[in-house]
C-alpha cells in the first residue's frame, strides 16, 4: 500500500483520450469556474482533430493522433508532468463493437480492443481520477457473438437452459474482461448507466460511465455512505432533471423545442434533403410518429407498408428508426450518426427535411459558436458520436466537488469484500 501526493493546484490538469469532437471534454471543462483544463487530446480521426483544433487554440494544449502510436511517458514529458500529477484522464474508446445497433463483434474487433490502450494510459499516467464512458451495450455484449436466431433455437431446444458457453453468455465481456481489467488498476471505481436527459440534455441518450478514484475519495468526506453499503454512480450523480418533474422537486426534462426552436433554417451545406417521393411520405406522418402510423393508417398510404419499409418489412426488432418524425414537446431520441437514412430517420417536426447540423449540435449541447471540420456526413458523424456536453458538465461538477471535499492521499487496492459488492451490483 503506497502513498501519493495529490496535486491541489488549479486549474486541474486533464488529458483526453479518444476525444472525438470534444463533447465530454467541453462539458468537463465548463464545470465550476473552469477548474479542469485539458492539456492534451488523443484522437485518430483527422476531421475530429481539426474540429478540436478549431475550438482549442494550439497554444492551449497538444494534439496527438492514433493512440497506438502515442507513448504515455512521452505525453507526460511534453506536458511537463510527472506520473501521478495529472488530475484526470477522460475518454470513451470506440463503441461500435459493443453497440446494440451494430454487429456486436465485441473484443474480437479492433475497435473493441483499443480499450486496452485506455487501461495502459491509466496505469502509466496514474491520474487522480479517470472517466471512462461507453454505450449501454457494453453491459450485455458477449465475448463470442452468437446470432439471435441461434440463441432462440437453443432456448427452444433446451428450455430454461440454453446451450451457451461462458464466452457466449450475454454480459460476458463486462463480467470476464472489462471488470477484471478495471479492478486491476487499483482504483476505487463506481459505475452506472445514466440518461443524459436527466442532466439537462434535450435527448434520450444512455451512456455507461465508469469513474475511478486513485486515492479512494468517492467514499470519503461528505460522500461517505453507511459502512457495508456499495457506492453507486447514482449516489454520486443524482439527476438534475426528471420526466416526472412536476411531481418532484427538480427541473423537468428539456424537450426538442427548448434546444432547436430558435435555430434558423439551415443552409444547404448544413442539411440533407429528401427526394420528392420521400417528402410526400413525410408530409403524411404527424409529429411524434414513426412507421407504426403508416401500418395503422393504410388508407393514407396507398403505396403499402412493405413498399415503404423495403427490406426491413420482414425483419425483426422494433424498427423505431423508420419514418420517425420528431415532436416539439418530447426530448429527441438518441441521435444516430446519419439522420437522413431510412433506418435512422430524424425528420424535423414541421419541415420535410432531416435535422440540420446546427440542430444536431444543439441537441448534444454544443454552443452555437462551436465549429466542426469536414464534410456534411463527417459533421453528423462527429456530433452523433459525441457525449452530450451537459452530461460532461455534471461529471465535472462531481469530480471538483469530490476533490475539494477530500484530503485523501492514500492509494489502496480494492478489497475482496468490495469486489464482491461491485459484482453483486452488476448482477442485480
Amino acid at each position: 500500500m503506497g502513498y501519493l501526493k495529490v496535486p491541489q493546484n488549479k486549474p486541474f490538469q486533464a488529458i483526453s483520450l479518444f476525444s472525438g469532437a470534444g463533447g465530454l471534454d467541453l462539458g468537463l471543462s465548463q464545470a465550476g469556474q473552469g477548474e479542469i483544463k485539458f492539456r492534451a487530446w488523443v484522437e485518430k480521426d483527422e476531421d475530429s482533430r481539426q474540429t478540436l483544433a478549431l475550438n482549442h487554440p494550439v497554444e492551449q494544449g497538444v494534439m496527438f493522433g492514433d493512440i497506438i502510436e502515442v507513448s504515455p511517458e512521452r505525453l507526460l514529458q511534453i506536458l511537463g508532468l510527472e506520473k501521478g500529477e495529472a488530475f484526470l484522464v477522460a475518454g470513451g474508446p470506440p463503441c461500435q463493437a459493443f453497440s446494440t445497433a451494430g454487429l456486436r463483434r465485441s473484443i474480437h474487433e479492433t475497435r473493441g480492443q483499443v480499450a486496452d490502450n485506455y487501461f495502459n494510459f491509466i496505469q502509466k499516467i496514474l491520474p487522480r481520477f479517470f472517466v471512462f464512458e461507453n454505450v449501454r451495450g457494453l453491459l450485455s455484449v458477449a465475448i463470442k457473438h452468437r446470432r439471435y436466431a441461434d440463441r432462440v433455437a437453443s432456448e427452444r431446444n433446451n428450455p430454461g437452459e440454453p446451450n451457451l458457453t461462458n464466452s457466449e453468455r450475454l454480459g460476458s465481456v463486462f463480467d470476464q474482461v472489462f471488470w477484471p481489467k478495471m479492478k486491476s488498476l487499483g482504483y476505487e471505481i463506481v459505475f452506472g448507466l445514466v440518461n443524459a436527459a436527466d442532466y439537462g440534455t434535450a435527448q434520450i441518450r444512455h451512456r455507461f460511465i465508469f469513474l475511478g478514484s486513485r486515492d479512494r475519495e468517492f467514499g470519503s468526506g461528505k460522500f461517505r455512505k453507511v459502512t457495508g453499503q456499495t457506492m453507486t454512480l447514482q449516489d454520486l450523480l443524482p439527476p438534475t432533471h426528471h420526466r416526472f418533474a412536476p411531481y418532484l422537486p427538480i427541473k423537468p426534462w428539456r424537450v426538442l423545442r427548448d434546444a432547436i426552436a430558435n435555430i434558423p433554417e439551415p443552409m444547404i451545406e448544413d442539411t440533407f434533403t429528401y427526394s420528392t417521393e420521400r417528402r410526400c411520405v413525410w408530409e403524411r406522418i404527424p409529429p411524434g410518429c414513426y412507421w407504426t402510423y403508416i401500418r395503422d393508417n393504410p388508407d393514407k398510404f396507398p403505396e403499402g407498408l412493405e413498399y415503404l419499409l423495403k427490406g426491413a418489412y420482414k425483419s425483426g426488432g422494433g424498427k423505431v428508426g423508420y419514418w420517425r418524425r420528431l415532436s416539439w414537446d418530447k426530448p429527441a431520441p438518441t441521435l444516430p450518426t446519419q439522420p437522413q437514412h431510412l433506418a435512422t430517420g430524424l425528420c424535423h417536426p414541421e419541415i420535410e427535411r432531416p435535422l440540420s447540423v446546427p440542430e444536431y449540435a444543439a441537441l448534444q449541447d454544443f454552443p452555437s459558436d462551436y465549429r466542426f471540420a469536414g464534410n456534411k456526413s463527417s459533421k453528423y458523424l462527429q456530433i452523433g458520436n459525441a457525449v452530450p456536453v451537459r452530461l460532461g458538465t455534471a461529471l465535472g461538477h462531481l469530480l471538483i466537488s469530490v476533490a475539494e471535499s477530500s484530503q485523501g492521499t492514500q492509494r489502496v487496492n480494492c478489497s475482496n469484500s468490495q469486489e464482491q459488492n461491485f459484482k453483486q451490483l452488476f448482477l442485480v
